[in-house]
């Protein structure tokens, strides 16, 4: 059983139906693809729901893959499954926990705080004035700051980076998201971090010289890093170890649910987990020979 069909869980399924496995699906959303599904929706990367189709596509045409939409998953509908794997995904912190802060930022009064997940579950701000404070220096904070202001809000985007999307100039597209979000009015304040969450907004210092700042705003959101959603994996070995028939069978989390990172790598993980599932147990040896450089000095 492949639980989560996001792109890790997609392509685990895929290439497992494609090596002859009797694959089951599972996810709780209405539809397939997991975070590409939401993030496909966002300015500018309706491109990127081909990882889905492709791998929608291709399961549709399998009689050995069963799909489950709408299936909250326990650990007793898991019993007698051979193998799980566990592709659950993951959550944006609320906590603003990220690149910057390696612990929660201090919260007073009671302001609006949002997550990406939020957003794209289709909550909006109360009131007009946004911060998106973007520590995570991928693409999303660009593109979140880019949909707010088209929606008609005031947004200031604060990001301890010296860019917007700072990661992406290794991507090549950096001034283009640059201009994107120039564009579309939004008022961008690099090389600042949110130090603290006010219900009038936030408390902002430079990161070079630590000079503070009040910036005022109705709701925050910060885009900082990821958790992984692996809740399922400790119920689920218990289960398997306690069904008396259980011997042998595995559980496995890969994708996001493992380690948060990028769409690539969930993919990729999913496709590693199939091409791996039926290969001898590790010894310790390379699988294959390497040439290793040496200098003689003799």
């Amino acid at each position: 059983m492949v639980v989560g069909a996001g792109p890790a869980g997609l392509e685990a399924a895929r290439a497992l139906g494609q090596r002859g496995y009797e694959v089951v699906l599972a996810d709780s959303a209405r539809a397939l693809g997991g975070r590409v599904a939401l993030e496909s929706r966002l300015p500018g990367l309706r491109a990127w729901h081909r990882v889905v189709e492709y791998r929608e596509q291709q399961l549709l045409r399998m009689p050995n893959v069963d799909i489950f939409l709408q299936s909250t998953i326990d650990a007793s509908d898991v019993v007698g499954f051979d193998h799980v794997v566990l592709a659950t995904g993951a959550r944006w912190r609320r906590d603003g926990v990220g690149r910057w802060h390696t612990r929660p930022i201090p919260v007073s009064g009671a302001p609006q705080l949002l997550t990406p997940d939020d957003v794209m579950a289709g909550t909006r701000p109360q009131g007009q004035r946004v911060i998106v404070y973007d520590d995570d220096h991928y693409y999303l904070g660009g593109v979140l700051a880019e949909l707010l202001a088209a929606e008609g809000y005031q947004v200031d985007l604060i990001t301890p980076a010296a860019d917007v999307s700072a990661w992406t100039a290794n991507t090549l597209e950096l001034v283009r998201i640059r201009q994107r979000v120039m564009r579309a009015g939004v008022n961008v304040r690099t090389g600042r971090a949110v130090l603290a969450v006010t219900g009038e907004g936030a408390v902002t210092g430079c990161v070079f010289t630590g000079a503070e700042e009040d910036a005022r705003a109705d709701a925050i959101l910060l885009v900082t890093a990821r958790l992984p959603e692996d809740g399922l994996r400790d119920p689920i070995i218990s289960a398997q170890a306690a069904d008396p028939d259980g011997g042998g069978r595995t559980v496995t989390v890969i994708g996001d649910a493992w380690a948060p990172a990028t769409i690539a790598a969930a993919v990729w993980s999913g496709r590693r987990y199939a091409e791996e599932l039926d290969a001898p147990e590790p010894s310790g040896a390379v699988a294959f020979r390497r040439e290793v450089t040496a200098l003689d000095l003799a």
